[in-house]
């Protein structure tokens, strides 16, 4: 006979934050976190747009003796869609300034996320415009959704470099699935 475990539980409330894991052989020598939208709401996760924030690391990549500077973002969800808006343009600007008042002039920059947008939306355009290349539809890579998700629209999420040269491999990885999105991962 099995013994019984009781698992005590509690609330735990949370009004936003992103994760950010990085593996022990890479160095962590900065980072930098902020909001790109709205601000802290103190009372649950407020009303939508909800707030949201981006963080920034800068690890040491000792292989190629240079500092990557990584910032990502949960863009802004809008009830209403992926469409253009004032505040995405402006969400778009802030990530940018994040990421440029954060990385130091010779770092690899990178910036990704789920921006929550359409491959022609505004806010790639304000990213490419600053010197950044979009991998996922520039390598022709037809979604970053899966099965699971069903809604039209079959891209959220985006990564872009600022030395497409540095990119040794990208891929958007469909199988298997453990989200409605598919992890991206580029290797430099």
């Amino acid at each position: 006979m099995k013994s019984a475990k009781w698992v005590r539980s509690w609330s735990c409330s949370s009004q936003w934050g992103l994760a950010t894991f990085v593996h022990r052989s890479f160095p962590i020598v900065g980072q930098v976190q902020g909001f790109v939208h709205k601000d802290f709401f103190p009372v649950g996760f407020g009303d939508h747009p909800r707030s949201r924030s981006a963080h920034g690391v800068r690890v040491w990549d000792y292989d190629a003796n240079r500092a990557v500077s990584i910032t990502h973002m949960h863009g802004l969800r809008d009830l209403n869609g992926k469409m253009d808006t004032p505040e995405r343009e402006k969400q778009a600007r802030k990530l940018l300034d994040l990421s440029r008042n954060f990385a130091e002039p010779d770092d690899l920059t990178v910036i990704c996320g789920d921006f929550n947008v359409e491959p022609d939306s505004e806010t790639l355009s304000i990213l490419s415009s600053a010197g950044l290349t979009e991998l996922v539809t520039g390598r022709g890579f037809g979604s970053t959704r899966n099965t699971q998700y069903k809604k039209p629209g079959r891209f959220a999420d985006y990564m872009l470099i600022d030395c497409e040269d540095a990119v040794n491999s990208f891929d958007v990885i469909h199988d298997p699935e453990v989200s409605d999105h598919c992890p991206l991962v580029l290797k430099v």
